[in-house]
């Protein structure tokens, strides 16, 4: 077993630092690093301005709608300024001017044409229960009477949405957009990199000391820790900013559910990965690859459409439950319901031990497929005579 790590660890090295290396590798993590930073910085920089209306009166506005109005504007995270104005008729020229977002006279509220709607009604709230609490005093009613009728609570608001944060419900969109990426270039570099030492035959200088499960797993291990560093100088930064600010307007839950994608990536790799490593052994010319590897890359695909529209548009339906547990979509998919915050505890573990234990069972059928596509030379192999018996000695 030492043997078969040593020889293992070799061909890993070796890739790695070729990926490191790589022009296209630092090209793709400097813009990635430059996103990471955007997505951090720009929200702080260009972030929203506390919202301020301007309200004017003819004369001093009634203390007692200010009040109502500063409760209101501590409650909904707004301002409101006040100007005092002569007439009526100056107070329709600043509304309409824009000076003032509403004006307000005894009996009539004056607003903008376009906007503003939320204050005006704010104001006019605010104007009827003076009037009202005036009414009921000059009724007859205590202090103690008129306050027990303005206390009387509205309907409880019961949220029925399809997700319970629609903000980590965004979180989560994204993270399915970004596995989905990160494991067809992955798969993509896999494909490269094994198509490329076939066709200038150093896997038969490779073959010469190593066995072929050293070969395929060193290489797919490079690529996979390439590709999880690049993802880590992504999500790093985000996941932190969203502990310590809250100018992102991202809750808590959404940097478990960006550790979380980690983990989904590994696992969906895992799947993937040796697929892609061996439809790439099969070609003989590295131009062949794309075309050897596009069934693998058409079931990522579809888990990726199945997550994005089928899953993001009801989490809790059925449909979405059997796909975001399904070994070959679960990866992208489950990432994108689990956000919404409606998936049991126990469905995300069935979903990660199904996809572990798919990948263990893919692993063995590849290496062997792949085992033997190495040994075909001067033509494309077919799966099925790789499938059925081992492949014929080079020719």
């Amino acid at each position: 077993m030492t043997g078969w790590w040593s020889g293992t660890l070799l061909v890993l090295r070796r890739n790695l630092l070729e990926s490191l290396r790589s022009k296209t590798y630092k090209i793709i993590t400097g813009v990635l690093v430059l996103i990471s930073i955007g997505v951090v910085v720009l929200p702080q920089v260009f972030g929203e301005e506390e919202t301020t209306y301007t309200l004017a009166t003819v004369g001093a506005v009634p203390d007692d709608v200010k009040l109502l109005l500063e409760a209101a504007g501590e409650g909904g995270d707004f301002t409101v300024e006040y100007e005092a104005v002569a007439d009526a008729d100056e107070l329709r020229r600043v509304v309409q001017e824009g000076d003032a977002t509403a004006g307000l006279t005894e009996d009539r509220l004056y607003t903008s044409t376009v906007g503003n709607g939320t204050f005006a009604v704010l104001v006019s709230q605010a104007v009827v229960a003076v009037e009202t609490r005036d009414r009921l005093s000059e009724a007859g009613l205590t202090g103690a009477e008129i306050a027990a009728v303005q206390s009387v609570s509205p309907p409880e608001q019961v949220p029925v949405g399809r997700v319970d944060d629609e903000d980590r419900a965004g979180v989560g969109f994204a993270v399915g957009i970004v596995l989905y990426i990160a494991l067809t270039f992955a798969g993509s570099a896999i494909a490269t990199a094994v198509a490329m030492e076939k066709s200038t035959r150093i896997s038969e200088v490779l073959l010469a000391v190593l066995r072929p499960s050293q070969i395929v797993v060193g290489t797919v291990a490079a690529v996979g820790i390439a590709t999880i560093l690049q993802l880590l100088l992504l999500v790093a930064p985000l996941a932190v900013a969203v502990q310590v600010t809250d100018d992102l307007g991202l809750p808590l839950a959404a940097t478990w559910d960006i550790g979380l994608a980690v983990v989904w990536f590994v696992l969906g790799f895992a799947v993937f990965a040796f697929m892609f490593a061996a439809s790439a052994a099969m070609v003989d010319k590295i131009t062949e690859a794309n075309a050897a590897v596009v069934p693998v890359s058409m079931v990522l695909l579809v888990g990726y459409m199945l997550g994005v529209t089928v899953v993001a548009n009801d989490p809790t339906s059925r449909w979405s439950a059997a796909i975001s547990m399904f070994p070959f979509s679960a990866p992208v998919a489950m990432p994108i319901r689990w956000a919404s915050g409606e998936v049991p505890v126990y469905q995300l573990l069935v979903a990660m031990v199904l996809t572990a234990l798919t990948a263990v069972l893919l692993v063995a059928a590849s290496a062997t497929v792949y085992r033997r596509a190495l040994l075909v030379t001067g033509r494309r192999a077919k799966l099925r005579e790789l499938v059925r018996e081992p492949a014929p000695a080079s020719r």
